[in-house]
């Protein structure tokens, strides 16, 4: 009776679901796994192009520390910014409130019709298939005060 118990015990385990997976997460549970493209828009108010139509991809990951290319266009004005930064969960004890991200522009790689503004601090959040954030030139910026806001979605992969 005990070895039956036991048995049935374990069958039960095997086939019991998984724990739910937050739906940003891929199978190994990163929220922010290198190749995933994010595309949205990214705003500017202070001077400029009002708007860049953005890519956003992350191209490394370590730990909570990961780097991107941020491509955004408006026009004939492209340019694609090298960026790092650090993901880390809003609420550590529950993951499903979402992750904060805060990066920074290091470099600028094929600018075609305007000049790369460097060293600009992005903070967003990711819950869901949803990055939302906000970015503005440090006060001390020799480009004036522009500043802006960006909200990206996670590209669904084509089979």
């Amino acid at each position: 009776m005990k070895l039956v118990t036991s048995a049935a015990l374990l069958l039960a385990v095997a086939v019991a679901p998984a724990a739910p997976v937050p739906a940003t997460t891929n199978k190994d549970g990163n929220p922010l796994p290198v190749g995933a493209v994010w595309k949205g828009r990214l705003t500017q108010k202070g001077g400029g192009p009002t708007g860049f139509d953005c890519k956003f991809t992350i191209t490394k990951r370590d730990g909570d520390k990961f780097e991107a290319d941020l491509y955004e266009k408006e026009g004939e004005m492209v340019l694609t910014y090298l960026v790092r930064g650090t993901i880390k969960p809003v609420d550590v004890k529950n993951k499903e409130k979402g992750f904060k991200l805060e990066f920074t522009n290091y470099g600028a790689k094929d600018v075609m019709n305007t000049s790369e503004i460097l060293q600009v601090p992005y903070v967003a959040t990711l819950v869901g298939k949803k990055i939302k954030g906000s970015w503005k030139l440090p006060d001390d910026s020799e480009f004036g005060a522009l500043e802006g806001d960006f909200d990206f979605e996670l590209e669904q992969k084509k089979d």
